[in-house]
């Protein structure tokens, strides 16, 4: 029974977080756009309109809280799970600063950008593209080979 209303006071407060965190993006939907200028969009950025950019910042701040939380809490209950998931985290950071390091080839004539970016922000969003597919890739392998492996164990 108590944990029962525990999950409904939990499930209300990630609605209420979502309707607030909604309404407020709506507000940035009023700002101007790269056509009315520098000047305009700097003027939006000074305004009390971004604070739904603010409250996204709280949300994700939260949420690290909360993760760092749950692995510390975890690592009390199941070390070694925890430790295996921690290890994940840290070869998918290594795999994703491999790539960064490495670089792109791509500049931003060659991927027709309509507005020009930095060569890092390029790189970042390659590196963490190839890391993506690596981590579906051993996923879908693990899906694949996982029961496999399990029947050759015995």
């Amino acid at each position: 029974m108590k944990e029962d209303k525990l999950n409904l006071v939990l499930t209300i407060f990630r609605y209420s977080l979502v309707l607030i965190g909604v309404g407020l993006s709506i507000l940035l939907f009023s700002g101007p756009t790269v056509a009315d200028g520098m000047a305009a969009m700097a003027e939006f950025r000074k305004s009390s309109k971004m604070i739904g950019v603010d409250y996204t910042i709280i949300i994700i701040g939260m949420a690290i809280v909360s993760v760092l939380g749950f692995f510390f809490y975890q690592l009390m209950q199941q070390p070694k799970k925890t430790i295996t998931a921690i290890i994940g985290i840290v070869v998918s950071l290594v795999i994703y600063f491999g790539f960064f390091i490495a670089g792109s080839a791509d500049t931003n004539t060659t991927l027709a950008l309509r507005h020009e970016v930095s060569d890092g922000v390029i790189s970042a969003a390659t590196a963490g593209i190839y890391t993506i597919g690596i981590c579906l890739f051993v996923g879908v392998l693990a899906v694949v080979f996982g029961p496999l492996m399990g029947r050759y164990r015995k």
